[in-house]
Formats: structure tokens, sequence, C-alpha cells
């Protein structure tokens, strides 16, 4: 089985690839390349920086961990492009709140910690996203760290 973060991820990318918001199913998880105009709007899920963190759980010997995940609502940049970033946004933001299959997952709960417009690119192409934060925290076994409990 896959590791914890992998599986939330995953459930992530399930989630907002059925969900109905512009960006339909492209969906991206951990991109290598730079997305291109006709990949656009899209959604592009990465582990922040601050990745996981692990902490003692007060029962059973068990950790409660929590993932960082950066969600990018990414469109291409026009006039109006805060006012889109931000429905966007907003749909994602729904998506996710209301998820069953990440209240499974998440079983300490989730919720995002900020949300920011962002432009990025360079002259040829800008592309403006409203970046979202989210933490999900959930228990494991540190000996099985693929199990969610």
């Amino acid at each position: 089985m896959a590791h914890a973060q992998q599986q939330i991820l995953d459930a992530l990318h399930s989630v907002l690839a059925a969900g109905g918001t512009v960006a339909a199913g492209r969906v991206f998880v951990d991109p290598i390349d730079p997305l291109q105009p006709a990949q656009l709007p899209a959604i592009v899920l990465e582990e922040s920086s601050s990745g996981e963190s692990a902490e003692p759980f007060t029962i059973s010997s068990l950790e409660r961990r929590e993932l960082t995940v950066q969600v990018h609502c990414i469109i291409s940049h026009k006039s109006s492009a805060a006012a889109d970033t931000r429905a966007f946004g907003l749909a994602v933001e729904k998506l996710l709140a209301a998820s069953p299959t990440l209240a499974a997952l998440a079983s300490q709960g989730w919720h995002m910690t900020s949300s920011r417009p962002v432009l990025n690119g360079d002259a040829e192409i800008l592309f403006a996203s409203r970046l979202q934060t989210w933490v999900f925290a959930y228990l494991v076994r540190p000996e099985a760290p693929d199990i969610l409990l």
C-alpha cells in the first residue's frame, strides 16, 4: 500500500478531477514539467515545503501526523483573473470541505490555512492562480505509515 501522504494526494486528485470545476479532469500531482496554455485551467497539487509533521499521540503508541498540501487553481491571465481565481478557489474549497473520501483518510480533520492570489509565468505566457494551503491530519502507527487509522 502507498504511504499515507500518497494516499491523501491520490484522494485529492480523484475528488478534484471528478468535482466539476472549470479545470475538469486537468488535475496534476507533482508535475515535473511546466504547464502549457492548452492545459489551462488546471489544478496542481503538491506537498508543501513543510511536508509532513509527526507527533506522538496519547493512545496506543500512535502518531498524529499532518500533511500540508498546496492546491494551485491556475488559469490564463486576463483582466478578470483575480475574480476568476477566487471563484475557482471557492469551487475547490467546497469540494474538499465536503469530501467523505477525505474524511475517511484524514480522521483527525482537515482545513485550509491560507488562500492567496499568485501571478507567474514569463512575458510570453502569464498564469494567474489561487494558491490554497491545506492541512490534513491523521493517525498512523509508526511501524505502518501506510495504514491510516
